[in-house]
């Protein structure tokens, strides 16, 4: 798959990445390809916060420029698309997104590559909400932090 977000989706995202600093409490986008596992971290979300599901990159794409979400949790191996190959682009293009790997792959190539692509958590499964929640915390600590130093 080609990942692209068009002129008109940059500016959206460029636009919404600022002002989703102000929400309180962040909005989530899950990618994941597994039905089971989107509607198990879907269903631990369900009650406190706005999330999107996608099942594969191209779905993630769209529903990313739409939604702008605060946090990203995103599956490894996906259909259509590498999960490293999608957390670099979406870095490259909102650097101050909050991408999360949740996957059921655990190897160290892995988390060597998800901290290459900055991203902020990783997660194997089988995860916990705990494990979410935690991951949650981190980006609701590192806004606030953001936001002390900018006033």
């Amino acid at each position: 798959m080609n990942l692209a977000f068009t002129e008109e989706q940059l500016q959206h995202i460029k636009k919404y990445a600022i002002e989703r600093r102000t929400y309180e409490k962040p909005t989530i986008l899950i990618v994941e390809d597994q039905e089971f596992s989107r509607k198990l971290l879907g269903g631990m979300l369900d009650r406190d916060y706005v999330h999107y599901c996608a099942a594969n990159a191209e779905q993630a794409v769209a529903l990313y420029a739409e939604h702008v979400p605060c946090i990203t949790f995103l599956d490894i191996e996906l259909p259509d698309a590498n999960g490293h190959d999608l957390a670099a682009f979406v870095k490259r293009h909102d650097p101050e997104s909050f991408v999360v790997m949740v996957t059921g792959n655990n190897y160290e190539k892995d988390v060597a590559l998800a901290q290459e692509n900055k991203v902020q958590g990783f997660i194997a499964k089988p995860y916990s909400k705990k494990k979410i929640v935690d991951a949650i915390q981190k980006f609701m600590n590192r806004r606030n932090a953001t936001a002390r130093r900018s006033q």
